[in-house]
């Protein structure tokens, strides 16, 4: 019984370990054309978000504005995609459009 105790704890550990969160700032959101395929564009908010020392813009199909300028989140990145972490703590997957080295103000 204890080894199974110990199996169930490294698995969580692992867990919590390969999901570390950083946390980044909402610089600004803009309303861009934005599509993800070739045949359909629609206007959608489309969020600068910086993270240590790299800014990304980030989109996803919703045309609700889910982030205000400003505001600090706990995010991941994983293939291609930033995770948000929402009010709810439940992650919100955004496609990473775009990213380019901080500049300093």
């Amino acid at each position: 019984m204890k080894r199974w105790w110990l199996i169930v704890g490294c698995f969580f550990a692992l867990v919590v370990w390969a999901q570390t969160y950083e946390t980044g700032g909402v610089l600004k959101w803009e309303t861009q054309t934005y599509s993800q395929s070739a045949h359909i564009t629609r206007n959608h908010p489309v969020y600068t978000v910086r993270v240590g020392d790299t800014n990304y813009q980030i989109a996803r199909r919703s045309t609700e504005v889910e982030m205000k300028s400003g505001q600090q989140i706990q995010c991941r990145i994983e293939n291609g995609y930033m995770l948000v972490v929402n009010g709810k703590g439940k992650e919100t997957k955004y496609d990473i459009i775009g990213s380019a080295p901080a500049t300093s103000k």
